[in-house]
């Protein structure tokens, strides 16, 4: 039996003797069930029917004296009066306890759709900061595209200045740089301007990423063989230089045509120089 246990069939004893007092008379039935129901809830704490516990108490102790003094009839009475605040105190307890297990029960539902609220609002906030993250991300990524197309334009407007820029929808831009400055006459060798023009060439290529095929071209002097040969070599000399400044090698190759792609008159000096040339062909526009 635990101290807990102990305590309470002592208390209880207890108010049973003090109850039953020293009468030799037989209680009645009210004043049995007073006693038994006051004796029931004597070692209560019930915060909710104190005050009804102690008109109970006092009902009881009434009753018990009349009785000891010899009067059964009046002791009855009392007894029924005692009796019903017993069975008040009960019911005010019960409801007591009902209401205070209510409103806890009402507060964890409140505590409980308090921390739903706040949890939907912690995944609401989580998803406007996801959202507010994703539009700065796309902004930065505009701003980026926009970036790279405007280095890209100013690379290419830089490249005008000395080559020949053409967009054939067929073949896609066309990037023809020729003359003196690039080769010399019967030669690969490059000409004295050709490493700043091929520079220049190099920065616009590494901005727009598209397949690149080099074409080498020569005049009309000189066997067919030989113009062929040349071309390749012309061809593959700026595709090299290209790759060592940074062009990828999987996405640029060379090819000669010889003096079979004529773009001036052969039969003059400037036209000739026009025809020593090498187009530098972007075949597939960016995605």
């Amino acid at each position: 039996m635990t101290t807990h246990t102990s305590k309470t069939f002592a208390v209880t004893a207890l108010a049973l003797a003090v109850l039953a007092g020293c009468s030799t008379l037989d209680p009645s039935p009210a004043l049995i069930s007073a006693r038994n129901g006051w004796a029931a809830m004597a070692g209560s704490q019930n915060p909710y029917n104190a005050i009804e516990r102690g008109q109970a108490h006092a009902a009881v102790n009434r009753a018990n004296a009349v009785l000891n003094g010899g009067d059964p009839a009046k002791a009855d009475l009392l007894a029924k009066i005692a009796d019903a605040k017993v069975k008040n105190a009960e019911v005010v307890g019960q409801t007591g306890d009902a209401a205070a297990r209510l409103v806890a029960t009402q507060n964890e539902s409140i505590s409980i759709a308090r921390a739903k609220g706040m949890a939907a609002a912690g995944v609401t906030a989580a998803a406007n900061q996801a959202t507010v993250t994703t539009q700065e991300q796309i902004e930065r990524e505009r701003a980026a595209k926009e970036a790279a197309l405007a280095r890209r334009q100013k690379a290419l407007d830089d490249l005008k200045l000395f080559a020949n820029v053409v967009e054939d929808k067929e073949r896609g831009l066309v990037i023809s740089i020729g003359g003196e400055t690039l080769f010399k006459v019967n030669s690969a060798r490059f000409g004295p301007s050709a490493n700043q023009e091929l520079t220049a060439l190099s920065v616009y290529l590494q901005l727009d990423p598209r397949p690149t095929v080099v074409e080498g071209h020569t005049d009309n002097s000189g066997k067919p063989e030989h113009n062929m040969k040349l071309s390749q070599e012309r061809a593959k000399d700026v595709m090299n230089f290209l790759v060592k400044q940074g062009v990828s090698p999987d996405r640029i190759t060379s090819v000669g045509f010889g003096d079979t792609r004529p773009i001036g008159d052969n039969k003059t000096k400037a036209g000739k120089a026009l025809n020593r040339r090498v187009d530098v062909v972007m075949v597939k526009a960016t995605q």
